[in-house]
């Protein structure tokens, strides 16, 4: 039976320890960083020993949330499909394993006998699918035999390059920037379809509210200030703060599969990581889903598909903006939540269903500036990097904030079809490795009024 690698913070080593026991009285093999023996180089030790793992144990706290070791596991540990066993022990379960039937043992007790057949159920599937995996034959490279012939031939081609050269350099001068050309003209849901009403608490003179950009519905952000953050909740969204934005314009709705597609189609952005939601074959290929969420496109896929759009992502500071307007609300609509204002909290151990939403179904959620799904549905993929400290480093009123200059992550706002409603709160931060593409991210564009 393949070992277990369980990944935790120190601070809660007594509870891994008792579970380490548990699962060693039952037969399992289990690794933890403890066991690392004197002279070895510790991150390599970890990686291999993740690596050569039949199940993945995490030991989700706030503790273990805020430890760069256990993130960079978790990480290793999805990139390589490892079969993956959260136990909440503290704490709101995280963004990385929303998406999983996660195990409450926050009353500091053990996984019932359920827990441990399903682990090794894993692993002996894992172990009899890798023995009957047979390596590949290794080719025999093919020995060049140099001849004078050949001799020739590299020598005239030599001479026929050069004299080649001038008429490449002018077939390789730098293409113009691509412009969009084959995007829809009409919008992708018509406006008199959705019987809004104005949503702007503020003005913005000489601007448009809305305009339709290569086919897409924008709706426009005013100037000012706004508080971002909350004094009441995680520590990274502490302080609340001043923050001015000039203003700008950002996507009514979240990118369609639709929309998404006429970029694939135009040979610039990647076909999809997956084909499928949760529930839905062949989601992102059947029109039925044209107005459903674009779904698993990693952080770099958002960022490609903005641009050639002429726009990019929205920072976090406009994207929480836009999100609750500029009277502190928890929610895009205000305070109090429910299932008609929102597509979220579709997931649990007993019933385990849910997925995505069309992007106009929620016209009782709106954001203050007409926004659908700014809470919901998918998170999104926004311009900054992840800090927890962020916010505590600012000082006075802040213009136009960019975010860290370092970080490993990306920031993703919003939660989704199968958050709790503490995620959708519209000052709620979270993070993904930017190379992730997952089944509940997509993302909105934005850009200035003003360009």
């Amino acid at each position: 039976m393949g070992h277990i690698f369980i990944s935790y913070s120190h601070k809660n080593k007594d509870y891994v320890h008792k579970l380490q026991e548990a699962l060693q009285s039952r037969g399992f093999e289990v690794w933890i960083d403890d066991r690392i023996d004197y002279g070895d180089e510790w991150p390599m030790v970890i990686q291999d020993r993740l690596d050569e793992c039949g199940a993945f144990i995490l030991i989700a706290t706030e503790d273990s949330y805020r430890s760069k070791w256990v993130q960079k596991e978790v990480t290793r540990a999805q990139r390589t499909n490892k079969p993956f066993f959260p136990l909440l022990l503290s704490g709101d379960p995280w963004l990385s394993i929303e998406s999983t039937q996660y195990i409450d043992v926050t009353d500091d007790s053990l996984p019932t006998d359920k827990f441990y057949d399903r682990l090794a159920g894993v692993i002996t599937r894992r172990l009899k699918s890798e023995s009957n995996i047979k390596p590949a034959p290794k080719p025999e490279r093919p020995r060049l035999k140099i001849t004078p012939t050949i001799i020739a031939f590299i020598i005239i081609g030599g001479i026929a390059i050069v004299a080649l050269i001038p008429g490449l350099s002018k077939a390789f001068k730098p293409e113009a920037t691509i412009t969009p050309t084959s995007l829809p003209t009409e919008t992708l849901i018509p406006a008199s379809s959705l019987s809004l009403t104005p949503y702007l608490t503020e003005t913005a003179t000489g601007i448009p509210n809305e305009i339709v950009e290569q086919g897409v519905p924008m709706v426009i952000v005013p100037a000012g200030e706004f508080k971002m953050g909350s004094d009441s909740y995680k520590a990274d969204e502490k302080p609340a703060h001043t923050v001015y934005l000039d203003a700008f314009y950002i996507d009514r709705y979240k990118v369609t599969n639709v929309f998404y597609k006429t970029c694939v189609d135009a040979s610039v952005c990647a076909p999809p990581k997956y084909m499928n939601s949760y529930l839905r074959p062949n989601y992102y290929g059947d029109t039925k889903y044209d107005n459903y969420p674009f779904v698993a496109a990693d952080w770099y896929a958002a960022k490609t598909y903005c641009e050639w759009r002429g726009a990019r992502l929205p920072t976090e500071a406009e994207w929480e903006k836009a999100a609750r307007g500029t009277d502190q609300r928890t929610y895009p609509w205000g305070e109090g939540i429910d299932q008609s204002r929102a597509n979220y909290n579709n997931n649990n151990e007993t019933n385990y269903v849910g997925d995505t939403s069309k992007v106009d179904n929620y016209a009782s959620g709106v954001s203050p500036y007409g926004a659908y799904d700014m809470a919901g549905n998918v998170w999104e993929w926004v311009a900054d990097l992840y800090d927890g400290n962020y916010y505590s480093s600012l000082l006075g009123a802040t213009k136009n904030p960019l975010g860290p200059t370092v970080g490993e992550f990306r920031v993703v706002r919003g939660g989704s079809w199968n958050s709790n409603d503490y995620s959708l709160r519209s000052s709620y931060r979270s993070w993904l490795n930017p190379t992730n593409a997952t089944i509940y991210v997509g993302f909105r564009c934005a850009r200035p009024a003003n360009p």
